[in-house]
Parts: structure tokens; C-alpha cells; sequence
């Protein structure tokens, strides 16, 4: 049986997994440091951060080249965009990355602390079945489905307590932290408090300057002029003309459905945006209530109309409460992110 453990210690340890704080306690890991370790130690950034500097010394030899065409040059010049391009997208993913990591390490202790007060509560129940069974007051099939419910109950506790320690792993990779070190340290809460939600028309309107996906299509579009003009002569033959004109205009379909694509992912990104700040909301008025509730139910339970399983009871209810206004605070965090991806284009 599973040691039982008591809900005040649930509270604390599900909110933060933070430990008690002296001289020599290391500062526990916040996501803004989580955002910074991560594209440190991606090795998907170190590979785009090389790609930027062979693309650097390629464009820079091209334009000092005396012999170096137009076109070997605008070649260059667009390698190096688009490496940089993809190092930002690399670095946006690795912070998305830790979020998830991190995120999932505060959600997985929840569900570890409430899955020990759920196998005490299922032992508590246990004892009590028993009690009844002896009196008389409830049959062999009800006494076998509550043992049946304590079993399940304390597999459930273990299985939780080993999802967070592959949790702790994964973060632990993802940060480039040990994960002794990781754990000893603990995790600072994801900051409750969000952005305003952004304007759609701003971000629409933005998408022309600053999305990766609409600049690659207009590089190519560039592309495909130049080497139109350095075909469109007399000295070139009529089929070569008509490919190049023909190139154009493919690359100008592209961009155009660059543009849409990009339009279409940033009203989808902003509605899910839109949804998770609704459910957010709905999740803190849910989460007051639960502490009216709880407050109620202590009332009860000092002046001794509320039995000891219904006092754990209530109070594991109103940690469901927490846990879930956390998990939705974790969720507007990461559709901010993916709204942000979606107005870079990766």
C-alpha cells in the first residue's frame, strides 16, 4: 500500500516541485531560462548556425568576386536569407520544444500528487467497505469492487510517478541540464499572466515583411526575373525565352499561394489562440469556485459534519481545480507560441 501523503503536501509540491529554500538550494529553472538553454543545445540550431556561416562566407566571396555574375551574387545573397531564415525557425521550434518539456514536468506532478491522495482515498474507502462488510452492510461484490478500485488506484500512483520521471529526462535533454541537478533544483510556475490577445488584421498585415514562407517565394520570384532578363535577347532562342517566362510565372503563383497558405495558418493560430484564452478564462472561474467550495466544505468539516474521507475529498477537488487552471495557463502558452510561428512562417 502506498504511504499516504497529506494534501497540504500535495498543494505544494503540485504547484511549484520547488524545494525548501536555504543558502545552498540551487535557484529553481524558470521557462524564460528553459527559452534560452534550449536553442543552446539543440543540435538541429548548432546545424542551421553553421549553414549560416557557410552561406555568410559564400555570399561575402561572391561580392568580391570581379567575376562573380548578377545572378551568382543574388544566388548568395538568397542562400544566406534563407539560412537565416531557417535558424530562426530552428530556434523558434526549440523554444516551443522546452515549453512542451517544461510544461509537461509541472502537469506530470500534478497528476502524480493527486494519483497518491487518490490511492489513500481509495484505501480510506477500503478500510471503511470492510468495516461495513462485517456489519453487514454491504455485499461480497461491493467489497471486492472497492479492494478492486484500492488496487487500480495505487497502479495508477506508480504509473504516474514513472511518467514523471521520463518527464524530468525529457526536459532535462532539452534544457541541457543533468537531471539530478534539473530535479534538485526544481521548476519556478509558467507565469499565470498572458499577452493581450493580438489583432488579426495586424498580424495579416505583417506577413508580407516578416514570414519566412512569403520571403522564400519572393526570392525565387526575384530569381526567375533575373534570369528571364538574362535571356530575353536576340542572341537567346525562342524555346529558352518562353521556359524563363514560363519560370516567372510559376514563381508567381507560388508566391501568391505563399501569401494564401501563410493567410490561412495565421486565422487558424489565431482562432486556436482565441480558444485557448476562452477556456482560460473558464478555467479561473472554475478554479474560484472551487475555492468558495472548499472554504464551504472547512466550515462543514471543523464544526464535525463532514466526514475525514469527504474533508480529503473536497480538498483533492479543489486541487483538480488548480491543476487545471495550470494546465490551461500551459496551453494559451503554447498556442502563443504557435501564433508567433505562424507570423514568422516556421
Amino acid at each position: 500500500m502506498l504511504p499516504a501523503r497529506p494534501l497540504a503536501l500535495l498543494v505544494l509540491v503540485a504547484a511549484l516541485a520547488t524545494p525548501a529554500l536555504s543558502q545552498s538550494a540551487p535557484a529553481p529553472l524558470d521557462l524564460d531560462a528553459a527559452w534560452t538553454r534550449a536553442p543552446e543545445v539543440s543540435a538541429d540550431v548548432a546545424t542551421r548556425r553553421n549553414d549560416v556561416d557557410v552561406a555568410a562566407r559564400t555570399a561575402a566571396r561572391a561580392e568580391l568576386d570581379p567575376l562573380a555574375t548578377g545572378l551568382e551574387r543574388l544566388q548568395a545573397e538568397q542562400g544566406l536569407a534563407a539560412a537565416v531564415a531557417s535558424l530562426a525557425s530552428a530556434e523558434r521550434s526549440a523554444r516551443i520544444s522546452a515549453l512542451q518539456a517544461y510544461v509537461a514536468v509541472i502537469q506530470a506532478i500534478d497528476a502524480e500528487a493527486q494519483a497518491v491522495v487518490r490511492a489513500d482515498l481509495a484505501q480510506r474507502n477500503l478500510v471503511a467497505a470492510r468495516v461495513r462488510h462485517e456489519a453487514g452492510a454491504i455485499t461480497d461484490l461491493a467489497l471486492s469492487q472497492s479492494a478492486a478500485d484500492a488496487d487500480g488506484a495505487e497502479r495508477a500512483a506508480r504509473d504516474a510517478a514513472t511518467d514523471l520521471a521520463f518527464a524530468w529526462s525529457d526536459l532535462a535533454a532539452v534544457v541541457g541540464i543533468p537531471g539530478d541537478d534539473l530535479r534538485a533544483a526544481g521548476l519556478a510556475p509558467v507565469p499565470s499572466e498572458l499577452p493581450e490577445l493580438p489583432d488579426l488584421q495586424t498580424g495579416l498585415a505583417s506577413l508580407a515583411t516578416v514570414h519566412a514562407g512569403i520571403a522564400a517565394a519572393e526570392r525565387a520570384l526575384a530569381l526567375a526575373e533575373l534570369r528571364l532578363r538574362g535571356v530575353d535577347h536576340e542572341g537567346s532562342s525562342p524555346n529558352a525565352v518562353s521556359d524563363a517566362r514560363a519560370d516567372v510565372a510559376t514563381a508567381q503563383r507560388r508566391l501568391e499561394d505563399a501569401v494564401r497558405n501563410a493567410e490561412q495558418q495565421l486565422r487558424a493560430a489565431h482562432q486556436n489562440l482565441l480558444v485557448a484564452y476562452g477556456r482560460l478564462d473558464d478555467a479561473r472561474t472554475a478554479d474560484a469556485s472551487a475555492v468558495t467550495t472548499l472554504e464551504a466544505q472547512r466550515v462543514r468539516q471543523e464544526a464535525g459534519e463532514l466526514s475525514p474521507i469527504a474533508w480529503l475529498q473536497a480538498q483533492l477537488d479543489r486541487e483538480r481545480a488548480a491543476a487545471s487552471l495550470r494546465a490551461s495557463v500551459h496551453a494559451a502558452w503554447l498556442q502563443w507560441l504557435r501564433y508567433e510561428q505562424a507570423v514568422a512562417g516556421g
